[in-house]
């Protein structure tokens, strides 16, 4: 049996190891679907690239979990590999399987691509949340539940005062750390649309500081004033990220904000002015990078042949406005 399993995942034979691994047994502390679904997805990445299988098994010294067991390498001629234990107490049958994440082995391999994975704690198969947890999944699900049936477009004041409504989710996902969601898929989740939210907020937190920074804006007239008024700015670059911005600010002031996790459109009238602070950051950046582009000669000069794409940089490159980026303290 072991030897099928071996020979199926050395073939990347999905549908053989439906048929040999144990309905009711875990794998990797997940389901077998799960297990098998994770492992799937991992061949479809070295398919992409036109690795169809491993060639060969090599044998190696597992350095972690199971200090001093043999574990095995899966490996291709182009470099992608797999490190996995295989668990048995015949010699028989898989009692489990699981990526072995520091495998010693008896000879040098050219492993470059690793198609390890892991799995979330929630994911496992035995899992008692907590009553921390179960209060923050209750909170997230009626969240993307209202939010999903939210009026569109809607006011930007009601999406604010309506998010506040959540103080208990946000505080409790902030005060765990970004750090919970390598560990928790909710807690990624949550985090994840959490921080949409919060570039959001971002209007409603930056009136005061966008109205001065405009006045200023329309004084600076040489790109000397100009590039000075970017780095006073500078900690508010980005802030237009995945607003709708293509066709400028529309006229009607309802914008769309279009994310992997977060699709809206918000009527921020009464904020236009913030968007339009942060889109001159952005377009004054994007402005001064385009004109001083790296040049055939600084590729040339570079030891690896690339040049760092930053604003500072490419100023550094023309030997321009040295004493501004030495004064705002960003000199490579």
């Amino acid at each position: 049996m072991i030897e099928k399993i071996i020979y199926a995942i050395k073939s990347f034979d999905i549908d053989s190891l439906k048929e040999l691994l144990d309905d009711n047994k875990p794998y990797q502390d997940v389901s077998k679907a799960r297990f098998i679904g994770k492992l799937e997805k991992k061949f479809n990445q070295a398919r992409r690239n036109d690795c169809h299988s491993f060639d060969d098994v090599f044998f190696g010294i597992c350095e972690s979990c199971n200090k001093g067991c043999e574990g095995m390498t899966f490996l291709s001629n182009t470099g992608y590999y797999l490190d996995l234990f295989i668990e048995t107490k015949d010699d028989i049958n898989a009692d489990d399987i699981y990526v072995c994440n520091k495998l010693t082995n008896f000879t040098e391999l050219d492993k470059t691509m690793d198609l390890g994975f892991s799995f979330y704690k929630d994911e496992h198969v035995i899992f008692t949340p907590s009553s921390e947890y179960s209060l923050i999944e209750q909170q997230f699900e009626l969240f993307k539940s209202q939010l999903k049936n939210t009026e569109s477009p809607i006011l930007y004041n009601k999406l604010v005062d309506w998010y506040s409504d959540y103080n208990y989710l946000t505080t409790t996902i902030n005060r765990l750390g970004p750090f919970a969601g390598f560990d928790y898929k909710l807690y990624g989740k949550a985090s994840s649309l959490i921080s949409q939210f919060d570039n959001i907020l971002k209007l409603k937190a930056k009136v005061e500081e966008a109205t001065e920074a405009l006045i200023d804006y329309h004084i600076a007239k040489t790109e000397r004033e100009q590039l000075i008024w970017f780095y006073e700015n500078k900690h508010n670059q980005y802030s237009t990220s995945h607003f709708d911005l293509t066709k400028g600010l529309p006229k009607d002031s309802i914008v769309t904000y279009n994310s992997s996790t977060l699709k809206l459109k918000i009527d921020i009238s009464g904020y236009e002015y913030v968007l339009d602070y942060f889109q001159k950051i952005d377009t004054l950046r994007d402005n001064l990078m385009e004109k001083y582009k790296p040049l055939p000669k600084h590729f040339e000069q570079s030891e690896t042949g690339r040049v760092e794409y930053s604003l500072e940089n490419h100023l550094l490159l023309h030997n321009k406005h040295l004493d501004i980026i030495e004064k705002y303290r960003i000199r490579r």
